[in-house]
């Protein structure tokens, strides 16, 4: 659950809870700073608008990236004109359609 994704640069507990998951307790409460609740509920939410942006971002950059290193080996498409005659496999058709007469089936 800790665990960063190598895409998105962020775990799931930070994108979902805005912070990184303590490993260790702390020992001695942190002292308590009077602070306005709506300006820190504003920041929070800023925060994690802002990580799941950066998060998007890093989907669609490693999105490119696993599209360019597919496409560098593969090679070039063939171009087919309306009116070819291509050859198609139908080993893994559902039927075979070789039967002739009423009880033919195609879908």
């Amino acid at each position: 659950m800790n665990t960063v994704n190598a895409s998105t640069g962020f775990s799931p507990f930070q994108l979902k809870t805005g912070r990184s998951p303590r490993i260790i307790p702390p020992l001695v409460d942190a002292p308590i700073t009077p602070s306005d609740a709506e300006t820190t509920a504003r920041e929070i939410i800023e925060h994690l608008q802002l990580d799941v942006m950066e998060a998007q971002d890093n989907l669609l950059a490693a999105k490119i990236r696993q599209a360019y290193h597919a496409n560098e080996h593969r090679g070039p498409e063939d171009a087919y004109q309306e009116g070819d005659l291509v050859m198609l496999s139908t080993t893994h058709r559902r039927r075979t359609y070789t039967r002739k007469g009423k009880k033919r089936v195609a879908k």
